[in-house]
Protein backbone atom coordinates (compact mmCIF):
# COMPACT_ATOMS: atom_id res chain seq x y z
CA UNK A 1 0.00 0.00 0.00
CA UNK A 2 2.83 2.42 0.75
CA UNK A 3 4.61 1.66 -2.61
CA UNK A 4 1.68 2.36 -4.49
CA UNK A 5 0.94 6.02 -2.45
CA UNK A 6 4.85 6.48 -3.16
CA UNK A 7 4.41 6.08 -7.13
CA UNK A 8 0.87 8.41 -7.00
CA UNK A 9 2.88 11.45 -5.44
CA UNK A 10 5.95 10.63 -8.28
CA UNK A 11 3.20 10.71 -10.84
CA UNK A 12 1.62 14.13 -9.68
CA UNK A 13 4.88 15.64 -9.40
CA UNK A 14 6.69 14.00 -12.86
CA UNK A 15 7.55 17.54 -14.91
CA UNK A 16 7.15 15.57 -18.51
CA UNK A 17 6.11 17.90 -21.07
CA UNK A 18 2.57 16.98 -20.97
CA UNK A 19 2.02 17.81 -17.93
CA UNK A 20 3.57 21.39 -17.71
CA UNK A 21 1.86 22.22 -20.83
CA UNK A 22 -1.54 20.93 -19.38
CA UNK A 23 -0.90 23.07 -16.24
CA UNK A 24 0.25 26.26 -18.43
CA UNK A 25 -3.02 26.10 -20.29
CA UNK A 26 -4.97 25.88 -17.14
CA UNK A 27 -2.97 28.47 -15.33
CA UNK A 28 -3.28 30.87 -18.62
CA UNK A 29 -7.38 30.27 -19.16
CA UNK A 30 -7.63 31.10 -15.49
CA UNK A 31 -5.50 34.95 -15.71
CA UNK A 32 -7.86 35.59 -18.85
CA UNK A 33 -11.04 34.43 -16.63
CA UNK A 34 -10.10 36.37 -13.78
CA UNK A 35 -8.90 39.45 -15.76
CA UNK A 36 -12.40 39.37 -17.72
CA UNK A 37 -14.43 39.41 -14.25
CA UNK A 38 -12.74 42.15 -13.57
CA UNK A 39 -12.52 43.99 -16.62
CA UNK A 40 -14.50 47.11 -15.77
CA UNK A 41 -11.31 47.24 -12.79
CA UNK A 42 -8.64 46.43 -15.62
CA UNK A 43 -10.02 49.14 -17.93
CA UNK A 44 -10.18 51.80 -15.13
CA UNK A 45 -6.74 50.73 -14.05
CA UNK A 46 -5.59 51.09 -17.72
CA UNK A 47 -6.98 54.24 -17.90
CA UNK A 48 -5.45 55.60 -15.12
CA UNK A 49 -2.32 54.41 -15.63
CA UNK A 50 -2.11 56.08 -18.87
CA UNK A 51 -2.72 59.26 -17.62
CA UNK A 52 -0.25 59.06 -14.95
CA UNK A 53 2.38 58.46 -18.00
CA UNK A 54 0.75 61.22 -19.98
CA UNK A 55 1.35 64.05 -16.59
CA UNK A 56 4.40 62.05 -16.17
CA UNK A 57 5.31 62.77 -19.52
CA UNK A 58 3.85 66.55 -19.50
CA UNK A 59 5.17 67.87 -16.52
CA UNK A 60 9.30 66.60 -18.29
CA UNK A 61 8.51 68.59 -21.48
CA UNK A 62 8.21 71.61 -19.38
CA UNK A 63 11.78 71.21 -18.41
CA UNK A 64 12.98 70.27 -22.31
CA UNK A 65 13.30 72.60 -24.93
CA UNK A 66 14.57 72.31 -28.46
CA UNK A 67 15.35 74.03 -32.07
CA UNK A 68 16.48 73.50 -35.20
CA UNK A 69 19.84 75.03 -36.38
CA UNK A 70 20.43 75.49 -39.99
CA UNK A 71 23.66 75.89 -41.62
CA UNK A 72 23.63 78.40 -44.29
CA UNK A 73 26.43 78.94 -46.48
CA UNK A 74 27.74 77.51 -48.98
CA UNK A 75 30.67 75.69 -47.54
CA UNK A 76 27.95 73.92 -45.14
CA UNK A 77 27.20 71.19 -48.14
CA UNK A 78 30.76 70.11 -47.80
CA UNK A 79 31.07 69.76 -44.04
CA UNK A 80 32.98 72.57 -43.74
CA UNK A 81 32.98 76.29 -41.73
CA UNK A 82 33.17 79.25 -43.71
CA UNK A 83 36.70 79.89 -43.39
CA UNK A 84 37.08 76.01 -45.01
CA UNK A 85 37.75 74.08 -41.39
CA UNK A 86 36.14 71.11 -40.83
CA UNK A 87 32.92 71.49 -39.35
CA UNK A 88 31.88 70.21 -35.63
CA UNK A 89 28.34 70.48 -34.35
CA UNK A 90 29.49 69.03 -31.25
CA UNK A 91 31.41 72.10 -30.30
CA UNK A 92 27.73 73.58 -29.16
CA UNK A 93 28.75 71.74 -26.03
CA UNK A 94 32.42 72.68 -25.58
CA UNK A 95 33.82 74.22 -22.48
CA UNK A 96 34.09 77.78 -24.01
CA UNK A 97 30.39 77.67 -25.19
CA UNK A 98 29.36 76.31 -21.98
CA UNK A 99 31.35 79.08 -20.19
CA UNK A 100 29.78 81.73 -21.79
CA UNK A 101 26.37 80.60 -20.99
CA UNK A 102 26.61 80.04 -17.74
CA UNK A 103 27.96 83.95 -17.48
CA UNK A 104 24.50 84.56 -19.56
CA UNK A 105 22.73 82.95 -17.67
CA UNK A 106 23.45 84.31 -14.58
CA UNK A 107 25.28 80.63 -12.75
CA UNK A 108 28.24 81.25 -11.83
CA UNK A 109 29.50 79.25 -8.98
CA UNK A 110 25.97 76.81 -9.29
CA UNK A 111 26.83 74.38 -12.15
CA UNK A 112 30.54 73.65 -13.72
CA UNK A 113 30.42 74.08 -17.96
CA UNK A 114 31.05 69.77 -17.77
CA UNK A 115 27.56 69.40 -16.03
CA UNK A 116 26.01 72.41 -18.20
CA UNK A 117 27.34 69.96 -21.50
CA UNK A 118 25.20 66.76 -20.28
CA UNK A 119 22.18 68.92 -20.60
CA UNK A 120 22.47 69.48 -23.93
CA UNK A 121 21.56 66.80 -26.55
CA UNK A 122 23.00 67.04 -30.80
CA UNK A 123 20.91 64.81 -33.34
CA UNK A 124 21.18 65.94 -36.94
CA UNK A 125 17.93 66.48 -38.88
CA UNK A 126 18.63 63.73 -41.55
CA UNK A 127 21.62 60.53 -41.01
CA UNK A 128 20.55 58.71 -44.38
CA UNK A 129 23.79 57.06 -46.41
CA UNK A 130 23.80 57.71 -49.92
CA UNK A 131 24.33 54.30 -51.89
CA UNK A 132 25.58 53.03 -49.08
CA UNK A 133 29.03 54.25 -49.39
CA UNK A 134 28.75 58.16 -49.41
CA UNK A 135 27.81 59.78 -46.29
CA UNK A 136 24.89 62.54 -46.42
CA UNK A 137 26.37 65.50 -44.78
CA UNK A 138 23.84 67.27 -42.68
CA UNK A 139 22.98 70.96 -42.94
CA UNK A 140 20.98 70.90 -39.86
CA UNK A 141 20.46 69.44 -36.66
CA UNK A 142 17.88 69.42 -33.54
CA UNK A 143 19.16 70.74 -30.31
CA UNK A 144 17.63 70.09 -27.26
CA UNK A 145 18.19 71.49 -23.70
CA UNK A 146 16.95 69.73 -20.43
CA UNK A 147 16.99 71.45 -17.52
CA UNK A 148 18.61 69.72 -14.83
CA UNK A 149 18.36 70.19 -10.66
CA UNK A 150 21.12 72.72 -10.19
CA UNK A 151 19.25 75.02 -12.96
CA UNK A 152 16.23 76.14 -10.75
CA UNK A 153 16.21 80.03 -12.04
CA UNK A 154 16.11 80.01 -15.85
CA UNK A 155 13.46 77.86 -17.64
CA UNK A 156 14.79 75.66 -20.57
CA UNK A 157 13.17 77.84 -22.96
CA UNK A 158 15.28 80.71 -21.87
CA UNK A 159 18.19 78.39 -21.25
CA UNK A 160 17.96 77.32 -24.87
CA UNK A 161 17.94 80.99 -26.40
CA UNK A 162 21.37 81.82 -24.48
CA UNK A 163 22.77 78.50 -25.32
CA UNK A 164 21.94 79.67 -29.30
CA UNK A 165 23.34 83.25 -28.38
CA UNK A 166 26.66 82.05 -26.95
CA UNK A 167 26.87 79.70 -29.86
CA UNK A 168 26.34 81.70 -32.47
CA UNK A 169 29.09 83.97 -31.34
CA UNK A 170 31.14 81.25 -30.82
CA UNK A 171 30.62 80.28 -34.15
CA UNK A 172 31.65 83.75 -35.51
CA UNK A 173 34.79 84.48 -33.40
CA UNK A 174 36.34 80.96 -34.36
CA UNK A 175 35.22 80.71 -38.13
CA UNK A 176 33.74 83.99 -39.34
CA UNK A 177 36.32 85.66 -41.27
CA UNK A 178 39.54 86.90 -40.30
CA UNK A 179 40.20 89.89 -38.73
CA UNK A 180 43.89 89.55 -37.24
CA UNK A 181 45.27 91.66 -40.22
CA UNK A 182 43.24 94.50 -38.02
CA UNK A 183 45.47 94.05 -34.82
CA UNK A 184 48.41 94.76 -36.96
CA UNK A 185 51.17 95.72 -34.19
CA UNK A 186 53.99 97.62 -35.87
CA UNK A 187 56.56 97.00 -32.92
CA UNK A 188 55.85 93.04 -34.44
CA UNK A 189 58.31 93.81 -37.34
CA UNK A 190 60.31 96.77 -36.31
CA UNK A 191 63.79 95.51 -36.28
CA UNK A 192 65.60 98.37 -35.37
CA UNK A 193 64.90 102.67 -34.52
CA UNK A 194 66.19 103.27 -38.54
CA UNK A 195 63.74 106.14 -39.70
CA UNK A 196 62.90 105.07 -43.27
CA UNK A 197 62.33 101.47 -42.26
CA UNK A 198 60.33 102.66 -39.89
CA UNK A 199 58.31 104.50 -42.63
CA UNK A 200 58.26 100.85 -44.79
CA UNK A 201 56.94 99.39 -42.11
CA UNK A 202 53.93 102.20 -41.77
CA UNK A 203 53.20 102.04 -44.99
CA UNK A 204 53.09 98.11 -44.98
CA UNK A 205 50.27 98.55 -42.46
CA UNK A 206 48.60 101.44 -44.52
CA UNK A 207 48.50 98.97 -47.63
CA UNK A 208 47.10 96.27 -45.64
CA UNK A 209 44.23 98.14 -44.10
CA UNK A 210 43.92 99.44 -47.40
CA UNK A 211 43.00 96.02 -49.11
CA UNK A 212 41.20 94.97 -45.92
CA UNK A 213 38.42 97.60 -46.65
CA UNK A 214 38.68 97.04 -50.44
CA UNK A 215 38.02 93.49 -49.70
CA UNK A 216 34.86 94.41 -47.87
CA UNK A 217 33.91 97.68 -50.06
CA UNK A 218 33.23 94.99 -52.82
CA UNK A 219 31.39 92.48 -50.61
CA UNK A 220 28.59 95.38 -49.83
CA UNK A 221 29.62 98.50 -50.63
CA UNK A 222 26.12 99.81 -49.67
CA UNK A 223 26.68 98.99 -45.78
CA UNK A 224 27.00 101.74 -43.22
CA UNK A 225 27.56 101.24 -39.61
CA UNK A 226 24.08 101.36 -37.51
CA UNK A 227 26.21 103.59 -34.51
CA UNK A 228 28.08 105.99 -36.36
CA UNK A 229 26.98 105.72 -40.05
CA UNK A 230 30.19 105.06 -41.39
CA UNK A 231 30.61 103.43 -44.69
CA UNK A 232 33.58 100.85 -46.06
CA UNK A 233 34.11 103.58 -48.69
CA UNK A 234 34.31 106.55 -46.17
CA UNK A 235 37.54 104.24 -44.61
CA UNK A 236 38.74 103.64 -48.16
CA UNK A 237 39.07 107.40 -48.44
CA UNK A 238 40.93 107.66 -44.66
CA UNK A 239 43.08 105.63 -46.01
CA UNK A 240 44.03 106.62 -49.41
CA UNK A 241 44.66 110.46 -47.92
CA UNK A 242 46.82 108.78 -45.04
CA UNK A 243 48.84 107.40 -48.02
CA UNK A 244 48.95 110.19 -50.13
CA UNK A 245 49.13 112.84 -47.46
CA UNK A 246 50.44 111.71 -44.60
CA UNK A 247 53.50 108.96 -44.91
CA UNK A 248 54.18 110.74 -48.64
CA UNK A 249 55.28 114.07 -45.46
CA UNK A 250 57.21 112.04 -42.90
CA UNK A 251 59.03 110.21 -45.93
CA UNK A 252 59.92 113.29 -47.75
CA UNK A 253 60.79 115.18 -44.45
CA UNK A 254 63.40 112.30 -43.83
CA UNK A 255 65.24 112.27 -46.94
CA UNK A 256 65.22 115.73 -47.26
CA UNK A 257 66.81 116.53 -43.95
CA UNK A 258 68.82 113.33 -44.07
CA UNK A 259 67.35 111.66 -40.95
CA UNK A 260 68.83 108.54 -39.87
CA UNK A 261 69.83 106.66 -36.41
CA UNK A 262 72.94 105.48 -37.99
CA UNK A 263 73.91 106.61 -41.35
CA UNK A 264 77.16 104.02 -41.92
CA UNK A 265 75.00 101.47 -41.71
CA UNK A 266 71.65 103.06 -43.45
CA UNK A 267 74.81 103.86 -46.48
CA UNK A 268 76.15 100.66 -46.58
CA UNK A 269 72.63 98.94 -46.50
CA UNK A 270 71.67 100.92 -49.47
CA UNK A 271 74.83 100.03 -51.54
CA UNK A 272 74.09 96.57 -51.15
CA UNK A 273 70.73 97.04 -52.65
CA UNK A 274 72.30 99.01 -55.38
CA UNK A 275 74.81 96.47 -56.34
CA UNK A 276 72.05 93.51 -56.30
CA UNK A 277 69.55 95.63 -58.17
CA UNK A 278 72.29 96.25 -60.69
CA UNK A 279 73.29 92.56 -61.03
CA UNK A 280 69.28 92.16 -61.72
CA UNK A 281 68.82 94.58 -63.90
CA UNK A 282 72.38 93.35 -66.10
CA UNK A 283 70.47 89.64 -66.07
CA UNK A 284 66.93 91.13 -67.51
CA UNK A 285 68.54 93.29 -69.93
CA UNK A 286 70.84 90.49 -71.72
CA UNK A 287 67.89 88.59 -71.96
CA UNK A 288 66.08 91.40 -73.78
CA UNK A 289 68.89 91.55 -75.83
CA UNK A 290 69.00 88.07 -76.43
CA UNK A 291 65.02 88.15 -77.27
CA UNK A 292 65.47 90.71 -79.85
CA UNK A 293 68.60 88.89 -81.33
CA UNK A 294 65.94 85.82 -82.01
CA UNK A 295 63.36 87.67 -83.16
CA UNK A 296 65.54 89.32 -86.22
CA UNK A 297 66.94 85.98 -86.94
CA UNK A 298 63.49 84.33 -87.38
CA UNK A 299 62.34 82.88 -90.60
CA UNK A 300 60.71 85.91 -92.66
CA UNK A 301 58.05 82.94 -93.82
CA UNK A 302 57.48 81.82 -90.82
CA UNK A 303 57.17 85.23 -88.93
CA UNK A 304 54.23 85.86 -90.97
CA UNK A 305 50.19 85.63 -89.66
CA UNK A 306 49.52 82.02 -89.59
CA UNK A 307 45.67 81.67 -90.14
CA UNK A 308 43.67 78.30 -89.08
CA UNK A 309 40.17 77.20 -89.53
CA UNK A 310 38.48 77.59 -86.46
CA UNK A 311 34.47 77.43 -85.28
CA UNK A 312 32.18 80.08 -83.78
CA UNK A 313 29.36 79.74 -81.24
CA UNK A 314 26.78 79.50 -84.27
CA UNK A 315 28.72 77.01 -85.72
CA UNK A 316 30.28 78.67 -88.37
CA UNK A 317 33.96 78.53 -90.01
CA UNK A 318 36.11 81.61 -89.89
CA UNK A 319 40.22 82.08 -90.60
CA UNK A 320 41.75 82.43 -86.76
CA UNK A 321 44.85 84.25 -86.27
CA UNK A 322 47.42 82.06 -83.82
CA UNK A 323 50.74 82.88 -82.08
CA UNK A 324 53.63 81.87 -83.75
CA UNK A 325 57.34 81.39 -82.23
CA UNK A 326 58.47 85.21 -82.51
CA UNK A 327 54.94 86.45 -80.56
CA UNK A 328 56.01 84.66 -77.67
CA UNK A 329 59.84 85.82 -77.65
CA UNK A 330 58.20 89.25 -78.10
CA UNK A 331 56.19 89.00 -74.82
CA UNK A 332 58.93 87.41 -73.50
CA UNK A 333 60.97 90.68 -74.50
CA UNK A 334 58.37 92.40 -72.85
CA UNK A 335 58.68 91.15 -69.33
CA UNK A 336 62.31 91.09 -69.18
CA UNK A 337 62.13 95.27 -70.29
CA UNK A 338 59.82 95.77 -67.31
CA UNK A 339 62.31 94.12 -64.75
CA UNK A 340 64.99 95.59 -66.24
CA UNK A 341 63.31 99.24 -65.90
CA UNK A 342 61.72 98.77 -62.46
CA UNK A 343 65.41 97.80 -61.32
CA UNK A 344 67.08 101.15 -62.59
CA UNK A 345 64.25 103.22 -60.81
CA UNK A 346 65.36 100.95 -57.86
CA UNK A 347 68.92 101.80 -58.28
CA UNK A 348 68.00 105.83 -59.07
CA UNK A 349 66.11 106.13 -55.67
CA UNK A 350 68.88 104.28 -53.37
CA UNK A 351 71.16 106.23 -55.37
CA UNK A 352 69.05 109.74 -53.94
CA UNK A 353 69.00 108.52 -50.57
CA UNK A 354 72.54 107.80 -50.48
CA UNK A 355 73.75 111.23 -51.75
CA UNK A 356 70.78 112.76 -49.44
CA UNK A 357 72.31 111.01 -46.06
CA UNK A 358 76.26 112.07 -46.94
CA UNK A 359 75.35 116.01 -47.44
CA UNK A 360 72.74 116.55 -44.47
CA UNK A 361 74.15 116.22 -40.74
CA UNK A 362 70.53 117.07 -38.76
CA UNK A 363 70.43 118.69 -36.13
CA UNK A 364 69.17 117.13 -32.85
CA UNK A 365 65.66 119.39 -33.00
CA UNK A 366 64.88 117.89 -36.84
CA UNK A 367 65.33 114.46 -34.91
CA UNK A 368 63.04 115.15 -32.48
CA UNK A 369 60.07 116.30 -35.20
CA UNK A 370 60.95 113.60 -36.82
CA UNK A 371 60.31 111.43 -33.83
CA UNK A 372 57.00 113.17 -32.62
CA UNK A 373 55.53 112.84 -36.57
CA UNK A 374 56.39 109.20 -36.61
CA UNK A 375 54.65 108.92 -33.09
CA UNK A 376 51.17 111.13 -34.18
CA UNK A 377 51.29 108.57 -37.92
CA UNK A 378 51.27 105.87 -35.33
CA UNK A 379 48.22 106.90 -33.37
CA UNK A 380 46.42 108.13 -36.53
CA UNK A 381 47.10 104.32 -38.27
CA UNK A 382 46.03 102.53 -35.27
CA UNK A 383 43.03 105.21 -34.67
CA UNK A 384 42.08 104.26 -38.08
CA UNK A 385 42.56 100.35 -37.62
CA UNK A 386 40.22 101.10 -34.67
CA UNK A 387 37.44 102.43 -36.91
CA UNK A 388 37.97 99.86 -39.33
CA UNK A 389 37.52 97.26 -36.74
CA UNK A 390 34.44 98.64 -35.29
CA UNK A 391 32.67 98.79 -38.72
CA UNK A 392 34.04 95.43 -39.24
CA UNK A 393 32.67 93.81 -36.31
CA UNK A 394 28.97 95.17 -36.93
CA UNK A 395 29.80 94.15 -40.63
CA UNK A 396 30.66 90.49 -39.60
CA UNK A 397 27.64 90.10 -37.23
CA UNK A 398 24.80 91.32 -39.73
CA UNK A 399 26.96 88.93 -42.47
CA UNK A 400 26.92 86.01 -39.69
CA UNK A 401 23.35 86.25 -38.65
CA UNK A 402 22.59 84.47 -42.21
CA UNK A 403 25.33 81.92 -41.20
CA UNK A 404 23.42 79.91 -38.66
CA UNK A 405 19.58 80.13 -38.00
CA UNK A 406 17.84 78.88 -35.68
CA UNK A 407 13.98 77.68 -35.92
CA UNK A 408 12.00 76.55 -32.68
CA UNK A 409 10.08 72.72 -32.80
CA UNK A 410 7.10 74.16 -31.42
CA UNK A 411 5.23 71.40 -29.64
CA UNK A 412 2.11 70.26 -29.48
CA UNK A 413 0.22 69.09 -26.13
CA UNK A 414 -0.46 65.86 -27.78
CA UNK A 415 3.65 66.07 -28.62
CA UNK A 416 3.96 67.12 -24.75
CA UNK A 417 1.82 64.05 -23.60
CA UNK A 418 3.53 61.40 -25.78
CA UNK A 419 0.44 58.93 -25.74
CA UNK A 420 2.24 56.41 -27.75
CA UNK A 421 4.73 56.13 -25.05
CA UNK A 422 2.00 56.43 -22.42
CA UNK A 423 0.13 53.83 -24.16
CA UNK A 424 2.96 51.40 -24.48
CA UNK A 425 4.23 52.25 -20.86
CA UNK A 426 0.50 51.54 -19.61
CA UNK A 427 0.38 48.04 -21.62
CA UNK A 428 3.61 47.32 -20.18
CA UNK A 429 2.51 47.51 -16.61
CA UNK A 430 -0.86 45.42 -17.72
CA UNK A 431 1.31 42.87 -19.05
CA UNK A 432 3.03 42.58 -15.96
CA UNK A 433 0.06 42.26 -14.03
CA UNK A 434 -1.22 39.95 -16.03
CA UNK A 435 2.33 37.38 -15.56
CA UNK A 436 1.94 37.83 -11.97
CA UNK A 437 -1.58 36.69 -12.04
CA UNK A 438 -0.91 34.05 -14.21
CA UNK A 439 2.10 32.57 -12.30
CA UNK A 440 -0.16 32.96 -8.84
CA UNK A 441 -2.32 30.61 -10.68
CA UNK A 442 0.52 28.51 -12.05
CA UNK A 443 1.86 27.65 -8.87
CA UNK A 444 -1.29 27.36 -6.72
CA UNK A 445 -2.16 24.68 -8.73
CA UNK A 446 0.97 22.89 -8.74
CA UNK A 447 0.39 23.23 -4.64
CA UNK A 448 -2.83 21.90 -5.08
CA UNK A 449 -1.29 18.66 -6.91
CA UNK A 450 0.56 18.28 -4.46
Amino acid sequence: MQIDIKKTLKASQDPSPSSILGKGWISLRGAFAYFWKRRLLVLLSFLIVFVLFCVYFYIQSLHTSSTIVSLDYEEASQGLTPSQTRFNIYEIESVEVMERLIDYAGLQDEITPEELSKCISVNATHSKNVSGKVNFISTSYVIQFTNNSKIQKRSADTMLSLLCKAYREFFVEHYGINHSILSFDISDLKFNDEYLITVDLLELKCNQLGKYVQLRKRENKNYQDPEIGTTFSALEQRVNNFYTYDLARLRSYIIENGIASDKQSLSDMLDYKIRMDRILYDKFMAAYEEDNKGIKMYDVAMSAIVMIPTEDQSMKYYMSRTKTGMDNMALHADGQLYGATEKLEGIDYNKYLTEKMQTNAPQAALRQKADAMIKQIEDSLEKLASDIRKIDKSYTSYKARNYLSFRDSYQRFTDRIEPVNSIFGAVLLLGIAFTVTFCRQYFRRSDKKV
